[in-house]
């Protein structure tokens, strides 16, 4: 329609992201969930279980799964809270960070290489209406949640 976004649009552009991203997470012998655990873990260093469900948007037993998954290969550790010893502040371990370094851009590569077409002020204006997009999006989801 004129005048109407277009949601497919932005499904092919998530699309193609997976696609290239997975491709790369895959040889790294990771799940895209555990790479965005992961990557997550990296600026967030008293995370635990419900703060990454929370965060990601990920259901708590995706979240379970994925780090018993990635606590097996040696990129995790959980250590018990201090402050409540019923939950556990989850960290990357040496091999984790080193791991994840290796992959924790191919997103932003990406989105260099496909935003090149556009000019610096139409890249900041598209960012801005991602941001207001997505501000709406949090308010609408949270009505429904």
């Amino acid at each position: 329609k004129e005048g109407c976004m277009n949601f497919y649009n932005l499904h092919l552009l998530h699309r193609y992201a997976k696609v290239v991203g997975h491709s790369q997470i895959k040889k790294m012998g990771m799940s895209d969930t555990e790479f965005m655990i992961c990557t997550y873990l990296i600026g967030h260093f008293e995370a635990s279980q419900d703060d990454v469900a929370e965060a990601l948007k990920f259901d708590k037993a995706t979240v379970a799964r994925a780090l018993s998954s990635l606590e097996k290969k040696g990129y995790v550790e959980r250590s018990i809270n201090s402050v409540n010893r019923r939950k556990y502040i989850l960290s990357l371990t040496q091999m984790g960070k080193e791991r994840i370094a290796e992959i924790a851009d191919i997103y932003d590569v990406w989105i260099r290489k496909i935003s090149s077409c556009l000019t610096e002020h139409e890249q900041r204006q598209f960012d801005e209406y991602c941001k207001r997009l997505l501000t709406a999006s949090e308010e609408l989801y949270k009505e429904i949640k």
